[in-house]
């Protein structure tokens, strides 16, 4: 048997794709299992060179259509009478759909021919509503004889789309896509999700069933012991569907208040985003504020984030979802180290059931941001000291070793 790693989204080192394919990679080779990994055509050359990933697919996890220049004079005809807000990212959710679906089924299907031996496991890292329909047209064109075993991680919820909004056509996609797929469920294909909160969504919503495949990070630093002013932490891609522009309104409130705590910040973005781009002009104009340029190679990013006392995840919980997981949530958990978090997120939801340490706050506004930050930070050293008490518990069962493990039992399903 072979196992075959299939991510879309694995570009360059940053965010957890490389991540994933790096320690998965080191834990199948000391276990001496043949792997193959297959990430997008203009894959970082260093990333090849050092796990072997080989460039492939034609459009990413994340990328998206235009509207037609039809749909576009529409739209312009449409925010004359219903207000649609001018200057708005034009991505075609239809178009990205149609689109995404057929590049992606057009690039299994030029894979080479051997990864799709009956022995094999493959396993798709992660999908959306843009290639869920590609890979299901895919696999029911192939004979049955020759259908090999398939995982397929559903790391978003439907309601997710790649430019930030809330998808208003994803749960009949979803649907739609599940129901072509029903006579491979569960046969030769097999669903996994990260937590029991989407577990349990896509059993209400679809009846789908699924099984837990905790995503795994890198050796994450345990918490430092710092000392002087507490460090507050944002790390990850900079949109607002994270609660980026959030920030500069809630570290000035802080700062007002005479908080005894330092903001570190990444500022990651591909400028599309206007908000982001005016939230990053307004955080620039703080003073106090340390702030973390692009991407972050491994060593820099686990370096940073281990002398964070606070991680901040003010995730949006209508556009970012309220079951999707974070790796920087989970990285958190496993290195002992509080977070904030939105009420009605995953993470969020864990601190109210008391399965993580940190603070939440509601409504997803700076004001309460701050005041979340503010109620933390006098009861802070409680909370890291039984936040590290679950530590490694949590770091063992998201570990590399774990993730695989749970491959190796679909495999021999």
């Amino acid at each position: 048997m072979e196992l075959i790693l299939l991510d879309s989204g694995l570009m360059n080192k940053a965010g957890h794709s490389y991540t994933l394919a790096k320690t998965v990679s080191h834990s199948l080779a000391r276990r001496k299992m043949r792997h193959r990994i297959f990430g997008l055509h203009c894959l970082d050359a260093s990333i090849a060179a050092e796990i072997g990933a080989i460039p492939h697919f034609s459009r990413s996890l994340y990328d998206s259509e235009d509207f037609s220049w039809s749909e576009k004079q529409v739209r312009s005809l449409a925010a004359l009478f219903r207000r649609i807000p001018a200057g708005e990212p034009s991505r075609s959710e239809w178009g990205s759909w149609e689109k995404l679906n057929e590049n992606f089924e057009r690039d299994l299907r030029s894979l080479p021919v051997d990864i799709w031996n009956p022995e094999n496991l493959i396993c798709i890292v992660a999908i959306s509503q843009n290639q869920l329909l590609g890979l299901i047209r895919f696999l029911r064109a192939m004979p049955n004889g020759r259908l090999p075993r398939v995982t397929c991680q559903l790391m978003f919820p439907p309601s997710f789309v790649p430019w930030g909004n809330v998808s208003s056509f994803g749960e009949q996609f979803y649907r739609d896509a599940f129901e072509l797929a029903a006579p491979l469920v569960d046969r030769s294909l097999f669903f996994t999700v990260e937590n029991e909160a989407m577990r349990t969504a896509y059993r209400r919503d679809f009846g789908l069933p699924t099984r837990i495949l905790p995503v795994p990070f890198g050796a994450s630093p345990p918490q430092g012991t710092t000392e002087g002013r507490v460090r507050i932490g944002f790390f990850g891609d900079s949109k607002c569907d994270k609660g980026f522009h959030l920030l500069p309104r809630a570290i000035a409130l802080c700062q007002q208040r005479n908080l005894d705590a330092e903001f570190v910040i990444q500022i990651q973005h591909s400028g599309w985003e206007q908000r982001t781009i005016e939230a990053e002009r307004a955080l620039r104009s703080l003073k106090g504020v340390r702030f973390l340029e692009g991407i972050l190679s491994t060593e820099d990013y686990a370096r940073w984030t281990s002398q964070m006392d606070v991680m901040l995840l003010p995730y949006d919980p209508i556009a970012f979802g309220p079951a999707r997981g974070s790796g920087i949530f989970t990285e958190a958990l496993a290195a002992g180290r509080p977070v904030v978090a939105t009420q009605g997120t995953f993470a969020g939801n864990t601190i109210g059931s008391h399965d993580a340490e940190g603070e939440v706050f509601a409504p997803h506004t700076s004001e309460v941001l701050a005041d979340a930050i503010a109620r933390l930070l006098p009861r802070l050293p409680a909370c890291k000291v039984r936040a590290a008490e679950r530590a490694k518990k949590f770091a063992f069962s998201h570990s590399p070793d774990a993730y695989v493990d749970v491959l190796l039992e679909l495999a021999n399903r």
